[in-house]
């Protein structure tokens, strides 16, 4: 594909292939004929137009895509067959950074009923304090993952570190250390303006009625997938969401069936290299499933070709097959994920 023919594209093509579906992430937009179009849909479409030839369908799934095995995990790349022996060689120079929704707990149309996949949890209690850290990356708040992983109530995970809101928010269990920042008050007036838009995308009409919004402190989300027609509310969200987020100076993530204002600019990356600074790791390890998370795949990649030893852990779905082609091994959602989890404690604890 040439760059002249990439660049005469136009809206209409674009739009025909739109696609939503999930939970948020950073991400740009193309404006043209006062619509708003996600980033991963430009993405899609322009991934769809280049592997035409190899089998790319008309909805920008690609035929001969890899598929996880079974409820279990499958390596792809090289660095992906060999990471279980690297890091049975040192287990204590690894950091094992996992996202949460998705990956260790199932997407549910609730998020505050999410729960952590307890195969996931076991597994990561046999590796607790023998790794070098053991962090989930999220863009929840702290306070909400430490109650869905019942780090505090239960034990297993006393050596667990939670990033949240992408590392604005830390929380240590090792020594009961919490970063906490104070929510800016621009924050408390976006809820207050998104609470209105819900109403009032219900009232204007009853495609987009269902829309509701979670607060998560240094955030406020609109969803769209309890609507009547959660495409069609997301595509009529987004440009008003956009416009309180500019009044009130704020910044907007968008994703599968949500968009999200925030105060800060931050991404996993940021916080997954912060973490290599502090920590020092000789094996570097990232699990997600999103786009969202493609920022802190991509240094895992850096990590790699730099010639360290890691893996890009992808937990698959239908609802994001580009993921798949961020993976060293991927996995069939979250139980394929307790899978790979259980055979790295397997790796950790024979060696300890």
């Amino acid at each position: 594909m040439t760059r002249k023919s990439t660049l005469s594209w136009t809206v209409s093509d674009i739009f025909d292939h739109t696609s939503h579906g999930g939970h948020a992430v950073q991400q740009g937009h193309f404006h043209a004929t006062n619509r708003w179009f996600p980033f991963e849909v430009i993405l899609c479409y322009l991934a769809a137009r280049t592997h035409h030839e190899s089998g790319m369908c008309d909805d920008c799934l690609m035929t001969d895509r890899p598929v996880p095995a079974d409820k279990s995990w499958t390596a792809l790349t090289d660095a992906g067959r060999g990471i279980l022996d690297a890091v049975a060689t040192a287990p204590a120079t690894v950091v094992l950074a996992l996202d949460f929704d998705g990956t260790l707990a199932p997407i549910v149309d609730d998020p505050a009923a999410s729960t952590m996949a307890q195969e996931s949890r076991e597994a990561m209690s046999r590796m607790d304090g023998k790794l070098a850290a053991m962090v989930i990356v999220t863009g929840r708040e702290v306070a909400a993952v430490r109650r869905m992983t019942a780090v505090d109530q239960q034990p297993g995970l006393e050596h667990l570190v939670v990033l949240g809101q992408y590392g604005v928010e830390r929380y240590d269990a090792a020594s009961g250390v919490l970063r906490d920042p104070e929510v800016p008050e621009a924050v408390r007036l976006a809820k207050g303006r998104l609470e209105e838009l819900a109403e009032e995308l219900g009232r204007e009409d009853p495609r987009d009625k269902g829309c509701w919004i979670e607060d998560k402190g240094r955030a406020v989300a609109l969803h769209t997938r309890r609507a009547s027609d959660p495409t069609h509310a997301l595509a009529t969200a987004v440009p008003r969401v956009r416009e309180i987020a500019t009044d009130l100076d704020l910044h907007c993530e968008d994703g599968r069936n949500i968009i999200e204002v925030k105060s800060a600019v931050t991404t996993k990356a940021q916080a997954l290299r912060e973490l290599i600074d502090e920590v020092e790791p000789q094996i570097l390890i990232m699990c997600g499933d999103d786009l969202g998370d493609v920022p802190a795949l991509e240094v895992v990649a850096e990590w790699i070709n730099a010639g360290h030893p890691g893996a890009r852990v992808v937990s698959f779905s239908g609802e994001q097959p580009l993921m798949a082609d961020y993976a060293d091994v991927i996995c069939d959602q979250t139980e394929g994920i307790s899978a790979f989890l259980r055979d790295l404690a397997d790796r950790v604890c024979v060696e300890m």
